[in-house]
């Protein structure tokens, strides 16, 4: 089996529709880990975590699912009107409250 279809298989392995992430348990049951748990999420307000949550799932869907096994969030802050979203390879991107990605 290539590597493509591996990744696939996690997905419906995990029946996970459309190969989208809904939530940060369907990223957890593919690709092993919670994102819940990186740095500055558990400072966030409780409506602040949901509209992150929601972000970042948007975020590593907008990847190919290769690419989606390689983003790892790290650490999370929250400035006005965003968030600003460290990643493993210590990269960042800033993920607006509108969905866009800067």
């Amino acid at each position: 089996m290539n590597e493509y279809n591996k990744i696939k298989s996690k997905y419906i392995e995990a029946n996970i529709q459309e190969y989208r992430f809904k939530d940060a348990l369907d990223v957890e049951k593919v690709l092993g880990y919670d994102f819940r748990t990186m740095r500055g999420f558990k400072e966030l307000e409780e409506d602040k975590k949901q509209l992150a949550e929601k972000l970042i799932c948007s975020f590593i869907n907008g990847h190919g699912l290769e690419t989606r096994e390689g983003i790892r969030p790290t650490k999370i802050s929250r400035e006005p009107g965003k968030f600003k979203v460290t990643f493993k390879n210590n990269g960042f991107s800033y993920l607006y409250d509108n969905g866009t990605v800067g």
